[in-house]
């Protein structure tokens, strides 16, 4: 089974080289050079800044549902945990690596894993929602016009990830057929435990107020991330008009939903791909639109290493605390 992931990884790595090597070799080395020459630094600063303020937003996003869940903790634990989660979203090769770290942390401090596990996972779905939302949004404003390719098809996509999740929020009947299909799995006695899991998330439906406020925030968590990408793009020298500030949200919550698809490390490649086949459309040229990419996903892994500063520092606290201590006194 071990050698059978390490395969798996191996070939996530070989998708995600190989798409970047050939869209490098695709494109112009001189057109690439000369947009990087351009940069302005101090956008990339204020692009930095917007993301770093949606990892903030996104830390209280999951404080308050760890609250709602009984699992309470000070924000300033919640957000140390919450970084060091993001670095390893972005240095493990899975993607949900990040959530595994962050789970194994608030458990190991007495809390129900099923619980913890439960609030990660509606984390999830909320800001999946919270960024489809925004993506309808910009949709239906777009639609008269019709001028991106396949915006009715987009269309149908937001709006299929936004239901489901509505519903098993909502709806308890549609939530009692999930949990009941999902009991039925006798597979490593996992039918067990996604029965305890949608047992506590349809506890959540009796703060439905909140579902919806926390909805709102990760709407607002979503926002700065798609003005992140817009302000790498300044940064390139490309003119935002407003019709293609709100084109952004169409384009950014797809890049997002396909870096979901477990086909390459973490999106890379996949992501630079279709973004390039996206900001195309709408003016861009391909060496603007894989520099653009490339740049928001360092300025993503450059933010997080301040996850992997409180993990090193909680470990050498942790060793520390372990050392026999010298023993003083009269012998």
């Amino acid at each position: 089974m071990k050698g059978r992931r390490i395969l798996i990884q191996l070939v996530k790595l070989g998708v995600s080289l190989g798409l970047i090597a050939f869209l490098f070799y695709k494109l112009s080395p001189e057109d690439l050079l000369s947009n990087l020459v351009r940069v302005k630094a101090w956008q990339i600063v204020a692009s930095t800044a917007v993301f770093f303020a949606s990892i903030v937003m996104g830390a209280y996003q999951w404080h308050l549902l760890l609250k709602a869940g009984g699992i309470v903790l000070p924000f300033a634990k919640t957000f140390k945990v919450y970084f060091v989660g993001i670095f390893f979203n972005n240095f493990l090769p899975a993607g949900v690596g990040g959530d595994v770290m962050k789970i194994y942390d608030v458990t190991k401090v007495g809390h129900d894993p099923y619980q913890v596990f439960a609030v990660t996972l509606l984390d999830r779905v909320i800001g999946i929602a919270g960024l489809c939302v925004l993506a309808l949004a910009a949709s239906f404003i777009l639609l008269p016009g019709a001028k991106l390719q396949n915006l009715g098809l987009y269309t149908v996509i937001f709006a299929g990830c936004v239901a489901p999740v509505l519903a098993l929020i909502m709806n308890k009947r549609f939530s009692r057929g999930v949990r009941s299909l999902f009991g039925r799995i006798r597979l490593w006695g996992l039918g067990v435990r996604f029965d305890s899991i949608f047992r506590r998330l349809g506890e959540f439906r009796r703060v439905r107020v909140l579902l919806v406020q926390l909805t709102i925030l990760a709407m607002g968590v979503q926002f700065l991330r798609v003005v992140t990408h817009v302000l790498v793009a300044q940064s390139l020298g490309i003119d935002i008009t407003p019709l293609s500030f709100l084109q952004f949200f169409v384009f950014v919550p797809l890049l997002s939903l396909l870096m979901i698809l477990p086909i390459s490390i973490n999106g890379l490649g996949v992501r630079e791909g279709a973004g390039i086949l996206l900001f195309t459309q709408i003016g861009f040229t391909k060496e603007q639109a894989l520099l653009m990419e490339l740049m928001t996903y360092a300025i993503m892994v450059a933010t997080s290493l301040l996850g992997g500063f409180y993990f090193l520092q909680r470990n050498f606290e942790r060793g520390r605390a372990t050392q026999p201590q010298e023993v003083k006194g009269d012998v």
